[in-house]
């Protein structure tokens, strides 16, 4: 198995066979369609908590020789036990740090990306700088017009411009050679592994928000033009509709939808759709999304590479096949969102469907693919059907953590005041600290004093819960239990 390790600043913060460099918490969430985010949590006794400077240190995870995460420190925090956390954003972030001026821009879609992402190079230091990568999103005529007279961020520049008009998720790819920005239309990997009812699916969570459902829509597509005094063409405030090609009428709904919860309307602007025909096409696909409100479905897996298996993780931005039939999922779907705990597996999730995309959508977009990433899939059969039990085997190993709970107050003010600290022991998501002994509850006391916290370590040997009182704190403390397993 793959072994999970964090950098900061090229230098190594964490490793899984190093006490000394220890860590609570490394959860990374990939977001398809927003920027990844990393948890990360060091106790107080970590050599190295002074190395990571928020906004400035680069934060790289790897597993194995795979970055799954770079990026930065937005903030960090610490608690009653003196346990730091830092919430960090991927790189893809450094978008947000440089802006792109008044622009006017004619010709490929393509190239205004490369537009952006130039301007964005020249404005930031070399670790922040992208390199535009694979661009499959395409444009009917391959020649786009667009012009700003504002200043905006790099980021709010391509989703506004390129991603809100021609749709497609943007993907960061490492290489050796930097970092590669792709602008994809789809995805088109998928994983190896398949999400089972009954195998390594342990929770199903299904929301529908009916508060976005619409019944009406009407489409508007680009500006029209005319002709100026001196026979240049010039935009108007007036948009392109559907009133030629829909019986005179400026817009669609679904007889069905307006039946059972009424007329909702809303409209959408496609900017770059000129021709009424294609509006209407677009504006017909649309509205079957949305006359079914935003769905998300939420699962909660044991990633098979997790067990020592040799086979590939699941990611945010694959399609993974899903089966579970009392929940009605039965198919090869993307995955929007995939949250890991490398530290506690047991909580992984992956989401598939996503804010105003529905199923039928996600459905959609498989059929264009699934023949393709079939052909890939081919040959791994084998591999399956090997690994197939392994899911098993993870709940035999030591996967343990410990939650420290507090009867009493935190900050002792008066003479006389106590508290009483207990130590729970988890294996997963299961409680063990009654089938332990007390002689495997170890306390320690860290002060100004380190003499004195010796001292205090001896007599607190062997119980599962002490009692603080305001004697043990002389003037600042932080306590601790080690669990001897």
């Amino acid at each position: 198995m793959s072994l999970f390790r964090i950098f900061i600043d090229g230098n190594l913060f964490y490793h899984p066979n190093l006490s000394k460099l220890a860590i609570t918490t490394a959860q990374i969430k990939e977001e398809a369609e927003n920027i990844d985010s990393l948890k990360l949590s060091a106790p107080y006794n970590h050599p190295y908590l002074e190395t990571i400077k928020p906004m400035a240190s680069v934060i790289i995870c790897k597993k194995g020789d795979e970055t799954v995460f770079e990026g930065r420190a937005l903030d960090n925090g610490s608690d009653f036990y003196n346990t730091h956390t830092w919430t960090c954003e991927s790189c893809l972030a450094y978008l947000k740090d440089t802006l792109q001026p008044p622009f006017e821009y004619k010709g490929p879609l393509r190239g205004l990306l490369e537009q952006f992402i130039s301007v964005h190079n020249s404005s930031v230091e070399e670790q922040k700088k992208f390199t535009v990568g694979n661009v499959t999103v395409a444009d009917g005529n391959d020649y786009i017009s667009y012009s700003s007279s504002d200043y905006s961020t790099t980021l709010n520049a391509i989703k506004n411009k390129l991603i809100n008009t021609h749709g497609g998720y943007l993907q960061v790819r490492y290489t050796d050679s930097g970092k590669y920005l792709d602008y994809l239309s789809d995805f088109k990997s998928k994983s190896t592994q398949r999400v089972e009812f009954g195998k390594n699916l342990t929770d199903v969570k299904i929301t529908r928000d009916h508060t976005e459902r619409v019944t009406v829509l009407v489409p508007l597509g680009a500006r029209k033009t005319e002709k100026d005094e001196n026979g240049n063409d010039k935009q108007t405030n007036e948009r392109v509709d559907i009133t030629s090609v829909n019986g005179g009428k400026n817009y669609i709904f679904d007889q069905s939808a307006v039946d059972e919860i009424g007329w909702i309307w809303t409209s959408e602007v496609w900017d770059d759709v000129t021709v009424p025909g294609n509006l209407l096409k677009k504006a017909k696909t649309r509205l079957a999304d949305l006359v079914k409100g935003v769905t998300s479905i939420q699962l909660t897996i044991v990633d098979e590479s997790d067990t020592g298996a040799d086979i590939g993780d699941i990611h945010a931005r694959m399609y993974v096949e899903c089966i579970s039939k009392p929940h009605g999922i039965n198919g090869t779907y993307l995955c929007m969102s995939r949250t890991r705990d490398y530290l506690n597996p047991s909580g992984n999730t992956i989401t598939i469907g996503a804010s105003g995309v529905s199923l039928s959508a996600a459905t959609v977009k498989q059929d264009k693919n699934i023949t393709a990433l079939e052909d890939d899939i081919l040959g791994q059969t084998s591999k399956i059907e090997i690994i197939s039990g392994k899911v098993d085997d993870i709940n035999s190993q030591k996967m343990y953590r410990t939650e420290l709970v507090v009867d009493g107050v935190s900050i002792f003010k008066d003479k006389g005041q106590t508290s009483t600290m207990r130590c729970r022991v988890f294996s997963w998501d299961k409680e063990i600290t009654d089938t332990l002994d007390a002689s495997q509850f170890v306390w320690h006391r860290k002060s100004s004093n380190e003499e004195m916290d010796k001292e205090w370590d001896k007599n607190h040997i062997g119980k599962k819960q002490i009692t603080i009182s305001t004697e043990d704190v002389s003037d600042n403390a932080s306590f601790y239990c080690e669990v001897i397993l």
